[in-house]
């Protein structure tokens, strides 16, 4: 079975920074993407977004992020719905004949279990966790742990910090008479999160390691997260 060519990246984007297009970049040249597929969050679940400009300026933002990638493209389906947004019913109408790799931070995917119908979604995806710095080969396995009644099971989890192993390590598994691809990703990309830049923001640190240039500028000029007409934003002195 050959691996996917397309990945869906899902999140609330909010914003979306450069941690986000970077680990987008990365794992698109690793795998050879050839499409993959950005969906904001519409109505999440069991939290409310903080500082949250709307979905619409969300999508705005993304695709100023995204501009001039041509495998790269992004689907308003959640923002559209008035329903709660759930994974696994945004995967089946996108991908209604394909199983898209899954992007998931680590974060995410340790909680994964207690997502809407998680056996439902194993069943509809292949799963690509990006690991970020802290996280233990430990951590990881109680993740793929809480996920074997979801039919998850059985995966050998690498050492990632093992000398020599490969920045990308994909294990083919069979459950039944499903084939599932899970795939451990160290991109070393960027360390960022939405609540940190939408800090900065607010409190007018530099931005230049936060937001591609064009979605700064959009946020400044609308005053999103805080951000205001009287606010000064400190540049970076030095080299």
């Amino acid at each position: 079975m050959p691996l996917p060519r397309t990945a869906v990246f899902g999140g609330a984007f909010n914003p979306v920074h450069r941690g986000h297009v970077a680990l987008a970049r990365y794992l698109t040249r690793k795998l050879e993407l050839e499409r993959l597929v950005f969906v904001p969050v519409g109505k999440p679940a069991h939290r409310i977004l903080p500082d949250d400009p709307g979905c619409s300026e969300r999508l705005i933002l993304l695709e100023k992020a995204i501009a001039g990638e041509p495998r790269w493209e992004i689907s308003d389906f959640e923002c559209r719905s008035d329903k709660v947004s759930y994974t696994v019913r945004t995967v089946e109408a996108l991908f209604p004949e394909e199983r898209p790799w899954l992007i998931l931070g680590s974060d995410a995917f340790m909680g994964l279990d207690g997502w809407f119908e998680p056996g439902r979604l194993l069943a509809r995806v292949h799963l690509l966790v990006a690991w970020r710095p802290g996280d233990t080969l430990l951590s990881i396995t109680s993740g793929v742990d809480r996920l074997a009644s979801f039919g998850l099971a059985p995966v050998l989890l690498p050492e990632m910090e093992q000398p020599g192993l490969p920045e990308v390590f994909v294990q083919r598994f069979r459950h039944g008479e499903v084939e599932t691809y899970f795939g451990f990703v160290r991109p070393g990309t960027p360390d960022l999160s939405s609540s940190r830049t939408r800090d900065a923001l607010r409190r007018g640190e530099p931005l230049e390691e936060f937001l591609p240039a064009n979605v700064k500028s959009y946020i400044v000029e609308k005053g999103l997260y805080g951000f205001s007409s009287t606010s000064t934003i400190r540049t970076r002195s030095g080299p």
